[in-house]
């Protein structure tokens, strides 16, 4: 009897353990090549430099002043944002999209659940400064992304704006409800799964708190958007975060998570530029 429940431990760890390496190195989708966009190696850190696209304007003799440096979802790709970047550009705003850590072609083997993400925010927008010296930066993203933007803000800032799409306000709480939605108690039962994957990453869940980053940026150009039927990120998130930095709080009827741009895409768009014209020149 006994044999048999240590073999059943052991098998629920060895599954929990398969559970979260999975989960901090999610399947890569790694786009094709956009024409209409320019592949560009960002310098980050140990790990090399980090490939993204940019709108071909940032990289000419005239480059915008306002430059948005986006960010993709867990389980997303620079793809992401390429509707937004390429109308963008059309209106003469330039921006960069660069692979989040573990994802895409990042040469980071693990996601960061948005510590390391901010920070390769932070390092793309530090390489848009190299030229445009002046430039004012947008971070912008949708998800993991979004709260990696406003965490970025924290690191950096001199930004001129953050805008976020999807974001949690508290990861922990975020990924509490998430497995509680998947199944009754699966925030319990599956606790080894978290314990092990943060292990993995080197991250504490309870410390990642875009909301802080939030308080911080109070009164100053913030959007927060959130779709209306998004069944990952409670809209109380996207509330909190609303509240603590002062921003407008847009709710995108009958989107689902991190699909708000291909649900109102037009919309979505003239709330950008409307955002755009509130920075001034």
């Amino acid at each position: 009897m006994f044999e048999w429940i240590a073999a059943l431990g052991v098998g629920y760890l060895v599954v929990c353990f398969v559970l979260a390496k999975a989960y901090v190195r999610p399947m890569r989708g790694v786009p094709g090549h956009v024409p209409d966009l320019t592949e560009v190696m960002v310098p980050e850190g140990k790990d090399g430099p980090d490939p993204a696209w940019c709108s071909p304007g940032l990289l000419s003799s005239h480059p915008s002043q306002i430059v948005f440096v986006f960010a993709h979802g867990y389980g997303g790709s620079r793809s992401s944002n390429e509707g937004l970047m390429l109308q963008l550009a059309k209106h003469g705003i330039d921006s960069v999209a660069p692979c989040m850590p573990g994802q895409d072609a990042s040469p980071q083997p693990t996601v960061g659940f948005g510590v390391r993400e901010a920070a390769t925010m932070v390092a793309t927008a530090n390489w848009v400064r190299t030229k445009v010296p002046k430039a004012r930066i947008v971070y912008a993203g949708i998800s993991m992304g979004g709260a990696a933007s406003w965490l970025a803000s924290e690191l950096d800032p001199t930004a001129a704006g953050v805008i976020s799409e999807g974001a949690y306000a508290r990861f922990d709480e975020a990924m509490r409800n998430w497995f509680e939605r998947k199944a009754t108690g699966a925030s319990i039962y599956l606790r080894p799964v978290v314990w092990m994957a943060f292990a993995m990453a080197g991250i504490n869940p309870s410390k990642v708190i875009p909301l802080n980053a939030a308080i911080k940026w109070k009164g100053r150009p913030a959007l927060v958007i959130q779709a209306g039927d998004d069944d990952l990120i409670d809209l109380s998130q996207a509330q909190r975060l609303s509240s603590a930095s002062g921003a407008p709080l847009w709710v995108v009827p009958g989107a689902v998570h991190a699909n708000c741009y291909g649900t109102a895409n037009t919309e979505y768009l003239d709330r950008v530029l409307a955002f755009v014209k509130g920075l001034g020149s």
